[in-house]
């Protein structure tokens, strides 16, 4: 991702995961500065149009670290002493790809640029990216609120392998089970 779009990517993953992540790192403007803030670049691929404006994000994750750096002093940096009821459900999210495989850690498309292919080339350079860097898998969760998503994965090739529910975090987190889903490529 191109230098100083950090906070377009950032307002734009709020928008799509704002719903999954409000009751957490919220309100809305808040998280949008935390996620400015914290923004991984490298584990970014950005579609932009000939302007240099942000269409689309493909966020991905190899090891340790996806679409944001935060650690735990960052949390504490930007909710103050509130960091404390945030870490276990948000260690709760937290998925780590094994070797060999590219976790994708979001993809959302800017609201103007929908229905115009933007979501399918960052696909196809994500797949790309996986591919040249050896990945032999291409790994996802979606939430049981969004079929719409479930549905284009499957369309892509990607198989459902698993199933975690949230448990007794459901109020919090605004969803009750995430399929995990694999792509072999």
């Amino acid at each position: 991702m191109p230098r100083g779009l950090e906070a377009d990517a950032a307002a734009l993953y709020w928008e799509a995961f704002g719903g999954k992540l409000g009751k957490l790192l919220g309100p809305d403007n808040k998280g949008r500065r935390f996620f400015a803030k914290t923004v991984n670049p490298k584990a970014v691929i950005a579609a932009t149009d000939n302007a240099g404006q942000l269409l689309g994000i493909a966020a991905h994750k190899a090891g340790t670290k996806g679409f944001s750096t935060a650690t735990t002093a960052d949390l504490f940096r930007h909710y103050g002493v509130g960091a404390i009821w945030r870490l276990i459900p948000l260690a709760m999210l937290e998925r780590d790809a094994p070797k060999g495989t590219l976790q994708m850690d979001g993809i959302c498309v800017a609201e103007t640029a929908r229905g115009q292919g933007v979501g399918s080339a960052l696909f196809d350079a994500l797949f790309e990216y996986a591919r040249s860097n050896g990945f032999t898998h291409v790994t996802l969760d979606v939430i049981d609120t969004n079929p719409r998503a479930k549905a284009l994965y499957e369309r892509l090739g990607f198989t459902a392998t698993g199933e975690e529910t949230t448990g007794p975090l459901k109020p919090l987190l605004g969803f009750s089970s995430a399929t995990k889903m694999v792509l072999t490529l």
